[in-house]
């Protein structure tokens, strides 16, 4: 699996038979990067790993899957920016928030990243909760209780510090290995 410096690894792979793949992801606080590298470890040896600045050519790849971090509910601006680009590709798309996966929030979310891929053939969605960037926990919570979107954020917080968890990475794994067999 190929890390930043993917383009050496890509380079010896280009003439094999064996399905490509592409890993994409943004990350502020880590936990997306954790995903990614769990994602990229479901999908293979013949896998490249790489941020939106350092990806190489995804027209090179049977399969790009894309991971982004929430931000006002939607991919954020460093990933919107790559996909404005990718076209026409067989993806899996991957992200993280500080919300419940089964939330309202979470859904609307979803709903919102969708148009994004509206150029591909999406193969499945991957959500996972994660701990929120400290900063933004330390902003919220210098803010008067009545402004506050809801009272219930300090358990929130909490709950969502421990995420991405083993299980969370076990399933994100396991959720491409099964996009990847769905190529076959």
């Amino acid at each position: 699996m190929g890390g930043s410096g993917g383009e050496e690894q890509f380079q010896r792979r280009k003439g094999s038979s064996v399905m490509k793949s592409l890993v994409v992801y943004s990350s502020k606080s880590g936990n997306t990067k954790r995903v990614a590298e769990a994602v990229a470890r479901g999908l293979g040896e013949d896998t490249v790993l790489a941020t939106p600045a350092d990806a190489p050519d995804y027209r090179d790849f049977d399969f790009v899957a894309v991971g982004f971090w929430i931000e006002k509910e939607r991919p954020n601006f460093e990933v919107q920016k790559y996909l404005r680009r990718l076209k026409g590709k067989k993806v899996g798309v991957f992200f993280t928030l500080g919300a419940d996966p089964a939330s309202d929030h979470a859904q609307i979310c979803l709903e919102n990243v969708k148009p994004f891929f509206e150029e591909n053939e999406v193969l499945g969605y991957f959500m996972c909760q994660g701990k929120i960037d400290p900063a933004r926990v330390k902003w919220v919570r210098q803010m008067p209780p009545s402004e506050m979107l809801s009272t219930e954020h300090p358990a929130h917080w909490d709950r969502a510090a421990l995420h991405p968890d083993v299980d969370d990475l076990a399933r994100a794994a396991e959720t491409f290995r099964s996009m990847a067999a769905s190529l076959d």
